[in-house]
């Protein structure tokens, strides 16, 4: 039987950590948990800043809800998945945007685990748009121990 070939969705991520979590290593355990979807997949994940106007409209809904200095520690992620497709991990994005937030939410969430107490994954609306907020990532993380042949030669 012939292997599918990979498939690719553009995701932004969006984490909220308790202080004084290392946001590098958390993109990198971001970029490694992704063999835990149901299917053979990698990823390379870009951290960014989180656009000031981003942060100011999740810092006053904060404040709305009680939660006085919620945004403080949020954090920005560029995530290119690579997969293969299959009936449970379809090649649809919104899909893949799900499913990797249940895994992050598995094997991430908790102070204990690695300082993120939430997370939201939603697929890139407009692929150049997500090119150029990736071009500003200022680290990269690719999945360790990932499927051979996943990730093109050419990706990053």
């Amino acid at each position: 039987m012939e292997a599918t070939a990979p498939a690719e969705a553009l995701l932004l991520v969006t984490a909220t950590t308790v202080p004084g979590t290392d946001m590098g290593s958390l993109g990198q355990r971001l970029a490694d948990s992704v063999v835990h979807l149901p299917g053979p997949a990698a990823a390379v994940v870009g951290r960014s800043t989180v656009p000031k106007d981003t942060a100011s409209w999740a810092a006053e809904l904060g404040e709305r809800q009680g939660m006085a200095g919620a945004a403080a520690d949020l954090v920005m992620y560029f995530a290119r998945l690579w997969f293969r497709p299959s009936p449970d991990l379809p090649a649809d994005v919104v899909a893949v945007a799900i499913a990797c937030r249940q895994v992050w939410e598995t094997h991430l969430r908790g102070v204990e685990l690695s300082g993120m107490t939430d997370v939201v994954c939603l697929p890139a609306p407009d692929a150049d748009a997500w090119l150029r907020g990736a071009s500003g990532c200022t680290s990269l993380a690719r999945t360790a121990g990932a499927p051979p042949g996943l990730i093109p030669e050419n990706g990053a």
